[in-house]
Formats: C-alpha cells, structure tokens, sequence
C-alpha cells in the first residue's frame, strides 16, 4: 500500500475502523492511534519477508 498524503478526517477514519472490523460500540476502548496500528499491521499481513530473525539476532538487539 502506498503512503498517502490525504488527511485523517472522520469518514476516512471510521472507513478504516470498518476495514479492520471495529464497531462504533468497540471505539470506546480504543485510540485513534492504536486503531491506525491495527490497519497498518492488516496491511503488513500479506508482506513476504525474506527472512525471519532467529535467537541470535533478538539477542544481538
């Protein structure tokens, strides 16, 4: 997905809260920004990696 360069206003943000299929009911218990986490990683989901960290490499972080 590319970036966009449109600005966060209501409809966009309750259209993303419907693509990760948050309610109205659930917003309550949520931030604005956990919520635009929660589509950012829906979005990260269908990326390939090309390799996934090992032991060794959590350890050297």
């Amino acid at each position: 997905m590319k970036p966009s360069s449109r600005e966060l206003n209501t409809p966009l943000f309750l259209l993303r809260c419907c693509q990760v299929g948050i309610s109205i009911r659930d917003l309550e218990l949520l931030t604005v920004g956990m919520v635009m986490d929660m589509f950012t990683e829906q979005q990260n989901d269908s990326y390939k990696y090309p390799r996934m960290a090992t032991q060794e490499d959590f350890d050297k972080f």
